[in-house]
């Protein structure tokens, strides 16, 4: 009996991972990508302007996690 119950749970756990592999397009909103994009494209241009006045440095520590940050996006 106990065996039986193990195959059941096993099944039950595939179907959800299937489902849930199916249905993560659903979970996460699309609008997610394009607005991250147009916060990042807005952020170097800001980086980029303030490099151009001399308010940063053309280093700075700034850039360098900026670059990080969109490296991983």
């Amino acid at each position: 009996m106990m065996h039986l119950i193990d195959v059941l749970s096993f099944c039950l756990s595939l179907l959800g991972i299937y489902s849930l592999v199916l249905n993560f397009r659903y979970l996460l909103p699309c609008y997610i990508i394009p607005v991250l994009s147009a916060l990042l494209t807005e952020t170097r241009q800001l980086l980029d302007n303030a490099e151009a006045i001399g308010a940063i440095s053309s280093e700075s520590e700034i850039r360098t996690h900026f670059t990080l940050c969109v490296k991983f996006v």
